[in-house]
């Protein structure tokens, strides 16, 4: 199937500004509605905004067992290391993420099989290196990440919230 694109204005630009995660819940098909790969709904939910910096996310189409997977990858860090820091329980639990990018879209990353996050505590060598964590994040997915118009269907708390949350 060819699709027909006409030639687009270079008025967009990289990166993401927010961040969000939330904890991987198993909910049912008939509970989430994608159109025309727009979220259109899904169960009320906690999200955590986390300051994060360095925001990306890199999709993939590859084929694997004679089908297509999209595979989604992405990073972010936090700045600065803190003696209170420990970010153990994080890498065993399985979240959904949700990231703004540059030009105002949000997506919706592990929407069906949520993702792994891994990190890695830096302090570097000198004094201009980065010093906190680099937190890298995949899966793979059916469908591509969705898109959503906004976050009105969360509940948004802080990274502090967060935190006391999951003990970290």
């Amino acid at each position: 199937m060819a699709v027909n694109r006409e030639s687009q204005c270079n008025n967009n630009v990289g990166g993401a500004s927010e961040l969000y995660i939330f904890e991987y819940v198993n909910y049912t098909r008939s509970q989430i509605t994608v159109t025309n790969n727009i979220l259109v709904d899904f169960p009320m939910s906690t999200v955590y905004s986390i300051n994060a910096n360095e925001i990306s996310f890199t999709e993939n189409i590859d084929e694997e067992d004679g089908g297509v997977v999209y595979s989604q990858s992405g990073n972010f860090q936090l700045k600065k290391n803190l003696p209170t820091d420990n970010y153990k329980n994080f890498a065993s639990i399985d979240w959904r993420v949700i990231i703004k990018d540059n030009n105002g879209y949000y997506r919706l990353i592990g929407l069906e099989t949520g993702v792994k996050i891994k990190f890695t505590k830096e302090i570097g060598t000198n004094l201009a290196d980065f010093n906190g964590f680099k937190f890298t994040f995949e899966t793979k997915e059916e469908n591509t990440a969705p898109f959503l118009n906004d976050l009105t269907q969360f509940e948004i708390l802080d990274h502090l919230q967060f935190l006391l949350q999951y003990e970290l």
